[in-house]
């Protein structure tokens, strides 16, 4: 995937550099030589209490917050591409650029909603680590994408609200997003980071997709040379392949084959996107199978 969102950057922002995280030992030759991309390896970080937080797990794109090569940089997940030059929306007054497009809970709220603890943090487990933080009035983000300063939140304070998560478990959820989500406004509400939302993430489930069919509309399954609200497609949740009917896949679809057309033929471009569809639906079956298996093996013990 992140091919297509490495295809997509070049497109839209060719000017722009690439720093690549990578979290274990592949190797990723053709993408630095394609894409003249600078990787970060977590497992080389020269920090190893940074190492320690960040290797294996959905936290390693903290790695260029704390190690990055860059002063200033926007984050992308691998499941999310750029559509459209949004460069000239970046705040570079700002240390924590949050890619939101609406406050999510009323500033005079009475009650927790569900979504809250199952996607970001438990505000009453948190009351008990920091009562002074309001959780009302924000605009809770999805970190697949970001803007930031490096170094904006210190790893000192990052490491000891680790530690809160050890005691309380379930205090956070979904990897770093729920403690990404609370360090920035805790910070903000203590005047220690300056942040500017800007609605500059676009997530199919929550915003829809009437803009982005409308932006793909006549372009023949390439990038559109005109973007009406240029910003980050994010496909998180149904991931963007074609097999999947329910999700919705042509923007993503469209920066796979800008990948491949660079040494392919629009045939060949075709042909090596349904080779990958084939091989995620091989290995899905295989894990199923997996999973049928080991079911039907401890269901024959327990008879």
């Amino acid at each position: 995937m992140v091919q297509a969102t490495l295809a997509s950057m070049r497109y839209y922002c060719p000017a722009v550099p690439i720093c690549l995280v990578v979290d274990g030992a592949f190797d990723v030759s053709d993408l630095v030589e394609e894409y003249n991309i600078l990787p970060l390896r977590v497992a080389d970080l020269p920090s190893p209490e940074v190492r320690k937080v960040v290797e294996g797990n959905y936290k390693a794109k903290l790695a260029a917050m704390w190690e990055g090569p860059f002063e200033r940089y926007v984050w992308l997940d691998s499941d999310a591409i750029v559509w459209g030059d949004f460069k000239s929306q970046i705040r570079m007054d700002v240390d924590f650029q949050i890619f939101w497009s609406e406050i999510s809970i009323p500033p005079d709220a009475t009650e927790i909603p569900a979504w809250l603890p199952h996607f970001c943090f438990d505000p009453l487990k948190l009351h008990g680590f920091d009562p002074d933080f309001e959780w009302r009035g924000k605009a809770y983000f999805s970190s697949g994408a970001f803007g930031c300063r490096r170094n904006a939140i210190p790893f000192e304070l990052w490491d000891r609200t680790e530690s809160w998560a050890r005691q309380s478990p379930g205090l956070f959820a979904w990897g770093e997003m729920g403690m990404l989500n609370y360090v920035v406004y805790a910070m903000a509400q203590r005047n220690q980071l300056k942040i500017a939302v800007s609605d500059l993430q676009h997530i199919s489930g929550h915003h829809g997709i009437d803009e982005l069919k409308q932006d793909c509309a006549g372009s023949n399954w390439h990038f559109p040379k005109t973007i009406r609200r240029p910003r980050v497609a994010h496909f998180c949740g149904r991931k963007p392949f074609l097999f999947d009917r329910q999700a919705y896949s042509r923007p993503f679809t469209i920066a796979r084959l800008e990948h491949h057309r660079h040494h392919r033929t629009e045939l060949g471009a075709w042909l090596a996107v349904l080779n990958e569809e084939r091989r995620v639906l091989a290995g899905k079956f295989q894990r199923w199978l997996q999973r049928a298996v080991g079911k039907s093996v401890k269901q024959r013990r327990v008879v």
